[in-house]
């Protein structure tokens, strides 16, 4: 059972190192389903190319680590250290989301990105919770 945080510590790395493009991707797809509703008439074409399909599994596991979030909370000794991934899971969607000062930057084109000050500490918050389930404790 100690592989599972393994695998979520893989799955968080790639989060980090491609939290850009994660959220690149995530805000052109809500425009893109905007525009969809100003304009329902117009037909659009979507292209799913190798890395749009990488990025759909990406979030297919990020929901089974939501979902390993919430089994590690159903149990008596390991609820805490769910509960915490699970939150800190949320910090970084809520600060963009929310908009907390300091929190965020915008580019050019109006892409909202956490700040890499946020990303380091969300990502060793978790990454030291998900070593401690690795080894057992």
């Amino acid at each position: 059972m100690n592989f599972l945080p393994l695998f979520f510590i893989c799955m968080r790395m790639f989060h980090f190192i491609h939290t850009q493009r994660i959220y690149f991707f995530l805000q052109s797809f809500a425009k893109l389903l905007e525009e969809k509703r100003r304009h329902p008439e117009r037909k659009h074409v979507i292209l799913v190319d190798g890395t749009a399909s990488i990025f759909i599994m990406y979030f297919i596991s990020d929901v089974l680590y939501m979902l390993y979030c919430i089994w590690l909370m159903l149990h008596d000794t390991t609820w805490i250290p769910g509960f915490l991934l699970l939150t800190i899971a949320a910090m970084e969607s809520v600060a963009i989301h929310a908009r907390i000062i300091g929190t965020y930057e915008v580019d050019a084109k109006g892409f909202v990105y956490p700040r890499i000050w946020f990303r380091y500490l969300t990502f060793g918050e978790t990454m030291f919770i998900l070593l401690k389930l690795f080894e057992g404790h």
